[in-house]
């Protein structure tokens, strides 16, 4: 079956208009809404997550780090449909949830976690980690404070960029996480942090507002039904903001962006202008081609599986921008976003 003439041409009048993201999150839109999800085998499954609270301090922040992670892990699981086997979480005493923590935090069972996703994961893979607690930096060096030795930025990114996965999204929203920038940034890697550089060092806020941005999908902006790491991250951004407003103390932390190895990390007031940022077509979830309506036929699950490929190689395409020319990049580019809305004319009629 051929895609309608008139989406070919909204299609290729998208494109050559420049509005790229902007077609493709209309395109994921037609898909959206569906509360049926086509079951998908855990090992087939391309995403894993590693959640690590560090050293809390006290109990009061024990307890408010412990609830995060239930919350995170919650989502994760339940809406966002990871695995329970593709999630590992750290935290500094396991004791007080054993069912959803399976280390304490401390640097040996990071690089073990790191190991044993390395040893499963697959190059197309996506790798997302949520770091919260304490950090510190003497303006050179980040370290995360865990049990016992603290790991450095640079040991956490070898630790993490073990990992075989291509794509990671990695939200540190400890104090002082703006000096681990330099170190986990990269090609085809979403870097936020709570601050935007080491020297702020007081306690952030940004884990809570990001695991926020994904309940109910509170940061949806352009309301396809699924929140991107784009939209999670000026959702956060903004309730920082206006915590502190709310307070009317001076704001201590600034969250970032670093997007695709971008040299300079993005704040929220210079965000909304940069239009090509990998974020904005990045998700957690499934995948919208997984929004299958009530079928799980072969043919509709095969559909679903080309479209959730196509969703993956837009976005390392997107991350390799940089090695091709202009023509080259959208001449490619256009023929994965045409192809995939071709895919989604065939599930719609499913």
């Amino acid at each position: 079956m051929r895609m309608p003439s008139q989406d070919m041409n909204r299609a290729r009048h998208a494109i050559h208009q420049g509005r790229l993201a902007s077609f493709l999150v209309g395109s994921l839109l037609l898909l959206a809404g569906s509360p049926a999800r086509a079951q998908v085998d855990s090992a087939a499954d391309p995403r894993w997550a590693i959640l690590v609270m560090g050293i809390s301090g006290d109990p009061g922040l024990q307890k408010e780090y412990l609830q995060e992670l239930v919350d995170l892990r919650g989502l994760l699981e339940g809406p966002l449909g990871f695995p329970r086997d593709h999630i590992v979480a750290l935290f500094d005493d396991p004791k007080l949830d054993p069912a959803r923590i399976q280390y304490q935090s401390n640097r040996e069972n990071l690089e073990k976690a790191c190991k044993d996703i390395a040893h499963r994961a697959s190059k197309e893979d996506m790798v997302f980690v949520f770091l919260e607690g304490h950090g510190d930096s003497d303006g050179k060096v980040y370290k995360l404070n865990l049990v016992g030795p603290d790991p450095t930025a640079a040991e956490l990114a070898s630790m993490f960029y073990s990992i075989p996965a291509q794509r990671f999204v990695i939200i540190n929203a400890t104090n002082c996480s703006g000096g681990s920038l330099e170190a986990l940034t990269g090609r085809g890697k979403i870097v936020v942090s709570a601050t935007k550089s080491g020297t702020e060092k007081n306690l952030t806020h940004l884990g809570k507002y990001f695991i926020e941005a994904l309940a109910n999908n509170n940061a949806d902006v352009d309301k396809n039904g699924r929140v991107s790491i784009f939209e999670a991250f000026s959702y956060a951004a903004r309730k920082v903001e206006e915590h502190y407003t709310k307070e009317g103390s001076m704001q201590t932390e600034h969250p970032v962006l670093s997007d695709n190895g971008d040299a300079q990390a993005l704040s929220l007031a210079d965000i909304g202008a940069r239009s090509a940022l990998l974020s904005r077509s990045a998700y957690l979830d499934r995948g919208s081609p997984l929004l299958v309506q009530d079928d799980n036929s072969p043919e509709a699950q095969a559909l679903a599986k080309e479209a959730q490929s196509l969703e993956k190689q837009i976005e390392l395409l997107k991350s390799a921008k940089d090695e091709m020319t202009e023509a080259e990049y959208e001449k490619k580019l256009e023929e994965l976003l045409l192809r995939l809305a071709e895919v989604q004319a065939k599930l719609r009629k499913k």
